[in-house]
């Protein structure tokens, strides 16, 4: 991993050809929201590993002591980005609504969530490099989206819009995974669909169902 500060090549440019850069970032954005989306970006077009802060002070047309000064290290940097993560999430909950029988509070706070993903692609793409890169990197992000499901669950179990009678932990895994699972899983699809040579408009859809009690 690239020391903070270092000003060898990027790692992420390793081939010799031109690296793709991170999609525009708008103006209006102060300087420390333009290198967290930036960062975000890149982060999940080539993961955090293979992204120096070099590389995003110069994406974002900064000093990499600016970087420091608003996130101090690298690693700072990406719980920053995991935090942008957690927002989305918190901010796509507060949309539901939250009228209407427990089963229908719960379709409507997993449907914002979802919608909110789709709507953020480059969320997803950072989830699934994130959670399923085998180093471990995604932990601290997937202990942040465990314990706010956990909150959020106790919270429903609390005003009697989710069963008592089924446990917690269940809930708290059948929550995320009916979340963020299946788009996880998408791209898979999508892949073994295109192999096969099949009609897109006829791609089946994924649901995964947590058994437990």
């Amino acid at each position: 991993m690239r020391s903070v500060g270092s000003d060898g090549p990027d790692p992420a440019d390793t081939s010799g050809h031109a690296v793709a850069s991170a999609s525009p970032v708008p103006s209006d954005l102060t300087a420390r929201e333009r290198i967290l989306q930036t960062a975000l970006e890149l982060y999940a077009q080539f993961g955090e590993d293979r992204v120096s802060m070099r590389r995003v002070s110069g994406e974002v047309g900064v000093t990499i002591g600016l970087i420091q000064h608003h996130f101090g290290t690298k690693d700072g940097l990406r719980r920053a980005v995991d935090g942008i993560v957690v927002d989305h999430v918190v901010a796509a909950l507060a949309t539901a609504d939250h009228s209407g029988s427990p089963a229908q509070v719960i379709a409507a706070r997993d449907a914002a969530v979802r919608q909110m993903l789709e709507r953020n692609p480059v969320i997803v793409q950072y989830l699934n490099r994130a959670l399923l890169e085998p180093d471990g990197r995604g932990a601290p992000l997937l202990e942040a989206l465990v314990e706010l499901t956990t909150r959020v669950v106790e919270g429903l179990r609390t005003e009697g819009l989710a069963s008592t009678r089924t446990s917690d932990k269940v809930q708290v895994v059948r929550t995320l995974m009916g979340q963020v699972g299946e788009l996880f899983l998408d791209p898979v699809v999508a892949a073994i669909w295109g192999q096969i040579d099949g009609d897109p408009d006829r791609r089946p859809t994924i649901r995964i169902t947590v058994e437990g009690a």
